[in-house]
């Protein structure tokens, strides 16, 4: 497996009015010393967030935080307290390196008050002045190389992801879809014991059974929530009586934020004779989009549920059909008296993808143009 180093967020904290200039040359400076930048303002024009939960949350996915003090002091939050300050507090609540920038101007009253907070001998931070924005962008340059040297972590390659298409389930005689999503940051997104607790399974369920996505369905018994080493096992069988059709549908979720989730793509309509022969033959095209769309919803909302701070920014995914034997892809098959039939059949997995591919928490939760791609490949094999 190829690592490679990941780039460190630093959330760049400070006034927005007349500022532009400065928080363009700061976003320069930590991108030179190979940081990623976050500013709130420029980055999430529109979020259906209130504005002070959106900066809070950039400061907790945040590795590093950086605050950035000019002649004015700034707005002030509902709290009474300048937004820079609740900011700052919670940085310091997550306990990110922090570092302080002062503008060598005259400074309104509500600016001194915030330099003379930060520069407190005991609870204050390590401080430099600049001039201009060309002086931030050096003096930040500076100061932040080694702290970003230091916070970077080692990130996974698209060759993470071949040890999850391993040991396929078997669905009866079913084509069984594989879905696999991994988080492009290597690091605990679980903890053992969270993990391990009967409230976080029942709040998986919860997310799998809701209207909007139907992973699990209420009909369909499942196996006790397990934990088999690192991973959580929710297992839904599908039921037995074929004739009204099995969804079956395995969920492993690992500690370190993987998902894999096994399904059968075929099998699932209620089976009369002539369903029957279809179902041998044919696989349904739309059968499988409508599963992948079931997968991405469902990771989407899962990780709103176990990174709300979003600090999982990058996905690698890819896709696997199993059980493909005869069948053909058909858009919206339908019974009929005989069919013909794909001599070559086909055992070995077949991947939606030649690579894992890596998308953004953007594509995670409007996957259209994924799975367009996917079901491409597949039919066009």
């Amino acid at each position: 497996m190829n690592l490679t180093a990941s780039r460190p967020r630093v959330f760049l904290s400070s006034v927005i009015e007349h500022f532009d200039a400065y928080r363009s040359a700061a976003r320069s400076a930590v991108e030179t010393v190979g940081g990623e930048a976050t500013l709130v303002n420029e980055d999430f024009p529109s979020k259906r967030d209130s504005s002070r939960n959106t900066c809070l949350d950039a400061v907790a996915s945040s590795d590093v935080f950086v605050l950035i003090i000019g002649a004015r002091g700034g707005w002030r939050a509902p709290s009474g307290k300048l937004v820079v300050e609740e900011e700052l507090e919670e940085a310091r609540s997550r306990r990110l390196p922090t570092l302080v920038f002062i503008e060598d101007v005259e400074h309104d009253p509500d600016a001194d008050a915030l330099i003379k907070r930060v520069s407190d001998y005991v609870d204050g931070y390590f401080r430099v002045r600049f001039r201009g924005p060309e002086g931030l962008t050096r003096e930040l340059s500076r100061a932040l190389q080694p702290i970003i040297e230091a916070a970077k972590m080692p990130v996974a390659s698209s060759d993470e992801l071949p040890k999850y298409f391993q040991q396929f389930r078997k669905i009866g005689d079913q084509t069984t879809l594989r879905f696999v999503l991994v988080p492009e940051r290597r690091e605990e997104v679980l903890d053992p014991v969270r993990l391990g607790s009967e409230g976080f399974a029942d709040r998986v369920l919860e997310i799998g059974h809701s209207k909007a996505i139907r992973l699990f369905h209420y009909q369909f018994a499942k196996e006790p929530p397990a934990i088999d080493k690192d991973t959580l096992v929710i297992d839904q069988p599908g039921g037995s009586d074929w004739r009204h059709g099995i969804q079956a549908t395995r969920l492993r979720l690992f500690e370190s934020g993987g998902i894999v989730i096994d399904s059968n793509v075929t099998g699932r309509r209620a089976r009369i004779d002539s369903g029957t022969a279809m179902e041998m033959f044919r696989i349904g095209i739309e059968d499988i989009e409508a599963a992948l769309k079931t997968d991405f919803h469902f990771t989407h909302a899962l990780y709103d549920e176990i990174d709300r701070h979003k600090r999982h920014q990058r996905f690698h995914w890819n896709a696997a059909l199993t059980g493909i034997g005869y069948r053909s892809f058909e858009r919206n098959p339908q019974p009929r008296q005989s069919y013909a039939m794909n001599i070559s059949e086909q055992d070995e997995p077949a991947f939606a993808l030649p690579e894992a591919r890596l998308i953004d928490r953007i594509a995670l939760g409007d996957p259209l143009g994924e799975i367009q791609r996917a079901t491409h490949n597949w039919t066009r094999k």
